[in-house]
């Protein structure tokens, strides 16, 4: 009995030194936990708050005494609150950034750690990390701003490249233009002073013609009146008039007067042409015939379309409608007509070469010129060719400047360019091109009768 009375009191000191360290170590925890800047809370299964420190009240401003019975999902701004209903309910450790409301009414951003104790509490604790979201965002604002001036400068610089590159562009197609126009123009200027100079001694020649005929049609009559009335001249007359064949010059010498006048009417009308193909240098607009200027290109490559030991002839199918005079730029449509011409031209040479004289026989080179009336108001110009055509993609490209299919050195570039550019923006007009493989090209002008007309 009395071993039983020691053991007892000894068990009732030993559980009272136990309770007593047990309560001076949950005393010093309590008051280390008071002491931490860091927000310690504990809660039940259903989130309400049994405990928090005194760090509550500073970070958040709410009274220790106001917020114990409280749910936790109070505090936090209701848009987070279905991230901390999961974790309460999984009564796992996490770990949460949430958006919790200040007794003033702004937002923390503070991060929650919940662990499960080993009384099936909650415990858990809550940092401030407002500075560092914060920081993050300002961080995220400023990436964002940055990213969004990079683009917009670099949209920016694309842009200003894309508008350097179109200048650039306009640029040579300009120099080009200026170029062409040159050469153009000093063509123009050559063939005018070609056509003054040849003028004058033709015209002269041409018209003493008229009275060399005269004179040798009196000769001639005065010879045959002689021959009339003495059938036997002297030995010396007979003997000459035999020298210098005088039948045959009385009977040729009217034939060649016609064929000299022939000529020199020919000769007139080539200078004509000249003239009329000179007017390329002239800027005004004038009222003149179309059918007039596409004959003058003709004759100007007249050289280039004859039959020769290299070559064989190109020949030319003229159907002409009966049309008004026309008002524009005479000598740039000029330029247009040449440069149509010469590239139909060189297209058949081209073709020839790959022939054998066999199909240079049955399909010998032709273009042919066409014109009608539109609508009374429009002046349709067709110059089409039977050569070997064009692909899609090169016809596309017909009008680029600076884009020719000719070996480095035969061609610029620019020649169909400043065609379209003439007809299109100088006369308001249109210019096309139709063609395919094999089944030739045609080229399509169609410029309005008064200069003010817009495109049909």
């Amino acid at each position: 009995m009395l071993e039983d009375s020691i053991n007892n009191e000894l068990h009732t000191q030993i559980q009272y030194c136990l309770l007593e360290k047990l309560t001076e170590s949950e005393q010093r925890y309590r008051k280390l936990v008071e002491n931490l800047r860091e927000i310690v809370f504990e809660c039940d299964r259903r989130g309400c708050l049994t405990f928090v420190n005194h760090a509550w009240t500073e970070t958040l401003g709410y009274p220790v005494v106001d917020v114990t019975g409280k749910r936790l999902q109070d505090f936090i701004v209701s848009g987070d609150n279905e991230s901390l209903h999961l974790a309460l309910q999984n009564q796992s450790n996490c770990k949460l950034e949430l958006r919790f409301l200040h007794q003033s009414g702004n937002i923390l951003w503070l991060e929650l750690a919940i662990r499960l104790s080993h009384n099936q509490k909650l415990s858990g604790s809550l940092i401030n990390v407002t500075e560092r979201k914060q920081a993050a965002a300002l961080l995220k604002q400023t990436n964002e701003e940055l990213e969004a001036r990079v683009k917009q400068r670099t949209s920016e610089l694309i842009q200003t490249n894309q508008e350097l590159t179109v200048t650039l562009q306009e640029l040579q197609q300009t120099q080009g233009q200026l170029i062409q126009n040159e050469k153009m123009s000093s063509l123009g200027q050559l063939v005018a002073g070609i056509a003054h100079e040849i003028n004058n001694p033709v015209n002269f020649i041409h018209g003493n013609l008229a009275h060399v005929r005269n004179y040798t049609q009196n000769l001639l009559g005065l010879i045959a009146i002689y021959q009339h009335h003495y059938p036997n001249p002297v030995h010396e007359v007979q003997a000459e008039a035999e020298a210098i064949e005088l039948k045959f010059i009385q009977d040729d010498l009217s034939k060649v007067i016609a064929s000299m006048e022939k000529g020199s009417y020919r000769i007139r009308e080539i200078v004509h042409s000249l003239r009329n193909f000179s007017r390329l240098d002239e800027a005004e607009i004038k009222t003149i015939d179309i059918h007039e200027g596409l004959d003058s290109t003709l004759v100007i490559l007249a050289h280039r379309l004859r039959t020769s030991a290299e070559k064989p002839a190109i020949h030319i199918i003229k159907d002409y409608a009966s049309l008004p005079e026309v008002e524009c730029y005479a000598g740039l449509l000029n330029q247009v007509f040449m440069n149509i011409l010469a590239n139909a031209i060189d297209v058949l040479e081209a073709a020839a070469e790959k022939q054998t004289p066999d199909e240079r026989a049955t399909n010998p080179g032709q273009i042919t010129l066409q014109t009608s009336l539109i609508d009374e108001q429009w002046v349709k110009i067709q110059i089409s060719d039977n050569g070997a055509g064009m692909s899609p993609e090169i016809q596309c490209r017909i009008f680029d400047p600076f884009f020719t299919t000719k070996p480095i050195g035969k061609g610029t570039g620019m020649g169909m360019s400043i065609s379209h550019q003439i007809v299109t923006e100088r006369h308001k007009g249109k210019l096309e091109c139709f063609s395919a493989p094999e089944k030739g090209t045609e080229f399509m002008i169609q410029i309005p009768l008064k200069f003010a007309q817009t495109v049909p």
